[in-house]
């Protein structure tokens, strides 16, 4: 490949820089998580309150916003996966076109959208190092097309041990929502001994004091298996 003018070098490697930034405005759950769980937790406070005096509140507020926390978090990691794989198959037609004789503005200008559709850390990272390469291509005259092409292969074999340390961590992650859940199957026994399990717990002081720990415990496990699985993804990374 020729060495281009450092104008027009520059100006593509502009482009290249800014694709990573979306063009649209994301969702208010993007944007703002945190405040869309806390207003899930207050709703389910709004809603048990009446029904199960302030114990119940604080339990449904906690158990509401630890949902809409995971949802969220699900929707996050879905939405950046989607993200990097059309990327890679941008970087991968890219250099297809590129073999193939069609001009670099071309066959760049067809493939900016696929970078620019998602602000996704792992499409910035991908464009940063598709950046370098275009721009060592063109400074040392080697052949943009294998580098792409290298450059692909190398992110997608990241994204496998990605992929390989997710799963790991998700048995932890598993495990600490199935401890979660087992209150609720302990109340069902206690119905079915004969007891009022949920009168005890949102009705007496004694009562109180128990959920009330159970919460704060559940919230720890919770929050240290999340930390543990987010370690072992840095790790990978």
């Amino acid at each position: 490949m020729s060495l281009l003018a450092p104008r027009r070098r520059r100006r593509r490697l502009r482009l290249l820089t800014s694709a990573s930034r979306p063009t649209g405005r994301p969702a208010l759950a993007d944007r703002h998580p945190r405040t869309v769980a806390v207003a899930a937790g207050v709703f389910g406070a709004a809603v048990a309150v009446p029904a199960g005096g302030p114990v119940a509140g604080a339990a449904a507020a906690v158990y509401a916003t630890l949902a809409a926390l995971a949802l969220l978090r699900r929707r996050r990691t879905r939405r950046v996966d989607e993200a990097t794989a059309r990327a890679l198959d941008a970087v991968a037609v890219l250099a297809a076109d590129l073999r193939a004789g069609v001009a670099p503005g071309g066959a760049l200008s067809a493939a900016l959208p696929a970078f620019a559709a998602s602000d996704a850390a792992p499409v910035a990272r991908l464009v940063e190092r598709l950046a370098s390469a275009w721009e060592v291509a063109e400074a040392a005259g080697s052949p943009l097309a294998d580098l792409l092409e290298r450059l692909e292969a190398d992110v997608r074999w990241l994204d496998r041990i990605r992929g390989h340390a997710a799963a790991e961590a998700s048995g932890a992650g598993a495990t600490a929502w199935l401890l979660a859940a087992l209150p609720v199957a302990g109340i069902g026994v206690g119905y079915g001994m004969g007891a009022d399990p949920l009168h005890i717990l949102f009705r007496t002081p004694v009562g109180g004091v128990c959920a009330g720990l159970a919460l704060l415990l559940q919230v720890a496990g919770l929050a240290w298996s999340g930390r543990l699985a987010r370690s072992i993804a840095g790790v990978a990374g």
